[in-house]
C-alpha cells in the first residue's frame, strides 16, 4: 500500500497528487489514522470526474472510497449477482439484480461497520468484486506526525459544518452519490434529500472536544498530580474526568490532557482515545481496534455515582438489589478487550477498580498515600 505524509504537504499539493492518482486509478481507497486527512481531502477531490464517495460509519478511522464517474456508470451496468429476497408473497422465490456498484457500497457499509473486519479486508473484498471488470483498487494510506494528528483531532469540529456543506453542494452540482450522514462535529439533518447541516444534538455523542466541559493541560505533571486533580473534580463538581497513561519500556508517561466531561452525555474514555491516540480496526478474537502506540495504554477516569447508576440500573439483565453498584462498569471491562487497553476507575473517596489486578494494587497504594497526605494538611 502506498503512503502519503499529509503533514509534509499543503492541502493544495495533496489534492493535486491525489487527483493525478484518480486519473490513473478509477477506484481509490484512502486509509489511515484519525486526523490523517481522509475525509477533508476526499471532499476537496470531489469534482465532475467523481461519481461516488463512500465512507464507513464506524467509530474509528473510516476509509474513504472514491470512484471515478466513468467507472460508476460501468459498475452500475455490470451484474454482480441475482440476490434472493428473504421474503416473498408467492410460493416461488423472488430475486433482485445487484450491480457491482451496489455491492461495493454494501461492502463499505458492511465489512467496516457491521462486521468490523478492518481496512485490509475491505480492500480485499472490493478487489474481488471489481476484478471481473479488470479494476484493481488503489489503496493509499494517509499518515502524519503524532503532533499534527492530535492537533487536527482537537480542532476538527471547528470547520465540520463547512466541510459537510461543501460535500452536499458538490454532490448536487456534479451528481455524486454519497453515503455520509455526518462527520465529527456536524450532521446532515435530512439524509433522504441530502440537505441541511447542523451541529450534533445535545443528546448525541460527537466524539470531539465539544463533548468536554474543559481541558486541563498536563504538561509537567506527574501521575500523582493528575490523580489529585481528578479526585478534586469528582468531589467538587460531580463530573467525570480522565486522562491517558502509556506504559512502555521507557516507563510510565502521561500522554493526554485531563479532560472533564459534560454531565450524563460524557464518554470520557472513548473520546480520549480517539482524540489523543487514534485507533484503527484490527480484528482479533476479542479485539476490534488497535492503537499505534508502542506499549500498553491505560484510561484512568473518575467514578461519578449518578452516571454509573444510570447505566447500571438501565441494564434489564441486572435485577434491582441493595448491592453496591460497582465503580467500574461493564462498558469499561468491554472496552479493555475491544481496544486492547487497561481501564482504571478512581472514586471520589479513593476507591480503585481496574481491568488489571496488578494495576489496581499499584493505584490503591498511590491513592491511599494521597488521601493520608491530604488528611495531614
Amino acid at each position: 500500500m502506498d503512503s502519503l505524509d499529509t503533514s509534509s504537504h499543503t492541502k493544495e499539493e495533496l489534492v493535486r497528487i491525489l487527483s493525478k492518482e484518480l486519473e490513473i486509478n478509477p477506484l481509490i481507497i484512502l486509509t489511515g489514522p484519525q486526523g490523517g486527512g481522509k475525509t477533508t481531502l476526499a471532499i476537496k477531490l470531489l469534482s465532475e470526474n467523481v461519481g461516488a464517495y463512500f465512507e464507513g460509519r464506524a467509530r474509528s478511522a473510516q476509509p474513504a472510497v472514491l470512484i471515478r464517474k466513468d467507472l460508476v456508470e460501468n459498475m452500475k451496468g455490470e451484474l454482480y449477482e441475482k440476490r434472493r429476497l428473504p421474503i416473498s408473497e408467492s410460493d416461488e422465490p423472488e430475486y433482485v439484480d445487484v450491480s457491482i456498484f451496489e455491492q461495493v457500497k454494501f461492502l463499505v457499509e458492511n465489512v467496516f461497520d457491521v462486521m468490523e473486519l478492518g481496512e485490509p479486508e475491505l480492500i480485499r473484498q472490493i478487489g474481488l468484486v471489481t476484478k471481473k471488470m479488470g479494476i484493481v483498487p488503489k489503496a493509499i494510506e494517509l499518515i502524519a506526525s503524532d503532533e499534527e494528528l492530535v492537533k487536527r483531532r482537537l480542532s476538527r469540529h471547528l470547520d465540520a459544518k463547512e466541510r459537510l456543506s461543501t460535500l452536499v453542494e458538490k454532490e448536487k452540482k456534479y451528481g455524486i452519490e454519497s453515503n455520509l450522514w455526518g462527520i465529527q462535529g456536524a450532521r446532515i439533518t435530512d439524509i433522504i434529500n441530502r440537505e441541511g447541516i447542523a451541529d450534533y444534538d445535545e443528546d448525541q455523542i460527537s466524539r470531539t472536544v465539544k463533548d468536554f466541559d474543559r481541558i486541563i493541560p498536563t504538561k509537567g505533571k506527574n501521575l500523582v498530580e493528575c490523580l489529585i486533580e481528578m479526585i478534586e473534580i469528582s468531589n467538587n463538581e460531580n463530573n467525570e474526568s480522565g486522562f491517558l497513561v502509556l506504559h512502555s519500556n521507557d516507563g510510565e508517561h502521561i500522554i493526554s490532557d485531563i479532560v472533564v466531561g459534560k454531565g450524563a452525555n460524557s464518554l470520557i474514555g472513548v473520546t480520549l482515545l480517539e482524540v489523543y491516540v487514534g485507533f484503527r480496526q484490527n480484528r482479533s478474537l476479542y479485539r476490534a481496534y488497535k492503537h499505534a502506540k508502542e506499549g500498553k495504554i491505560e484510561v484512568i477516569h473518575s467514578y461519578t455515582p449518578m452516571l454509573q447508576e444510570i447505566e447500571y440500573l438501565a441494564n434489564p439483565w441486572i435485577p434491582p438489589s441493595a448491592v453496591q453498584i460497582p465503580i467500574i462498569s461493564t462498558a469499561d471491562i468491554t472496552a479493555s478487550d475491544r481496544f486492547d487497553i487497561m481501564v482504571s476507575v478512581i472514586g471520589p473517596d479513593g476507591k480503585v477498580e481496574s481491568s488489571s489486578k496488578k494495576r489496581k494494587k499499584e493505584l490503591e497504594e498511590i491513592v491511599q498515600d494521597i488521601i493520608v497526605e491530604q488528611e495531614m494538611e
